[in-house]
């Protein structure tokens, strides 16, 4: 059974080494730093998005491991007249252990972030996907090119 959920500082520890797996399996090779180095500053990182809400990290669990995960920075807007506190979401480090590819389970985490974002009132959500992620994202409601793709969660007001 897959468990859908915003992440908490007890997942840190396990989002930066999948963090780690993750980047090797893009871009396998020596990489520059070592992994006790890069799990120090990740884990750092993402406990500081945690601690400033700037970050959500939405996860995946099923036996109590993190199976997949979609991080969303929110990113306030100018004021405007009429909207105070707009904001849109970047979405990135949208990963699924390879195990676990292909069963939904990506799938399942997206239909949790639209309706976050719904409910956080954003006005879209924003991703750079990969040339091998677009269907993942256009299937999602997602739309634009394959430069970057769009979800708008609600119109734009001027």
């Amino acid at each position: 059974m897959v468990i859908c959920r915003t992440a908490t500082d007890d997942d840190v520890a396990e989002l930066a080494a999948m963090r780690w797996d993750f980047r090797l399996e893009e871009a396998p090779g020596m990489p520059r730093h070592d992994r006790a180095t890069f799990l120090r500053a990740c884990q750092a990182f993402l406990g500081q998005g945690l601690a400033d809400q700037r970050w959500t990290y939405w996860i995946a669990t099923t036996d109590a491991q993190i199976v997949s995960h979609i991080y969303i920075q929110r990113i306030a807007k100018v004021p405007k007249p009429n909207r105070l506190d707009d904001a849109f979401g970047y979405v990135t480090n949208v990963y699924t252990r390879p195990t676990y590819r292909n069963r939904g389970v990506g799938t399942q985490l997206m239909a949790h972030v639209l309706r976050w974002a719904k409910e956080q009132d954003l006005e879209s959500l924003i991703v750079w996907p990969s040339a091998a992620s677009v269907q993942f994202y256009v299937r999602a409601g997602f739309q634009g090119s394959s430069e970057a793709l769009e979800y708008q969660v609600r119109p734009y007001v001027l």
